[in-house]
């Protein structure tokens, strides 16, 4: 199986568009077949896939079906990534329909930036993290410690207001006798 496909739609460096096709393991060049012809198209009808290189990129084409319907779509590689684009029956592949789709996914190729690889974290040994869990539990301990020292100092400290308050009302009482 070749790793490449021999039909191909590409643009020539005099500015015209080439058909090439494989027969009997040999390319061959269309002569007097012009694209957007209705020999174009039946030429098409005939093939499973083709390669296109246009004036804005090339992407290659794959006829599909679904249903008694076939379709064709364009794909193209870029950053290990397929993209991919409906192109549609075979009636609506012009020219400019190609040239648009190459444009079309070779803008999309060049907006994907490719991902920065992350290097793979090491796994931790079991003692490093037999250490980070004893460190954290001398922590939640020693919290657990403060949060006691503050609720007895909090117990002294209402325990200091019921006394003022009681010694505020002793004086209080003692100021009204004198008055009286």
């Amino acid at each position: 199986m070749p790793s490449r496909l021999l039909n191909e739609i590409r643009l020539s460096e005099l500015g015209n568009y080439q058909l090439w096709e494989e027969v009997d393991r040999v390319t061959s060049f269309k002569h007097g077949l012009e694209p957007d012809t209705p020999e174009y198209f039946s030429w098409l009808t005939g093939l499973k896939s083709f390669h296109f290189s246009g004036e804005h990129g090339h992407f290659t084409a794959r006829q599909d079906a679904r249903g008694s319907q076939s379709y064709w779509t364009a794909y193209k590689k870029h950053n290990h990534k397929q993209l991919r684009r409906y192109l549609g029956p075979t009636a609506k592949l012009s020219i400019a329909v190609l040239e648009d789709t190459a444009r079309h996914l070779a803008e999309k190729a060049s907006s994907q930036e490719p991902k920065a690889k992350v290097p793979r974290k090491r796994p931790e040994k079991r003692e490093v993290l037999h250490a980070r869990i004893q460190i954290r539990d001398r922590t939640i301990e020693q919290k657990g410690q403060e949060i006691e020292g503050l609720k007895k100092q909090l117990e002294e400290q209402k325990r200091g207001m019921l006394k003022m308050q009681s010694r505020i009302q002793q004086l209080e009482n003692q100021l009204r006798t004198k008055r009286l």
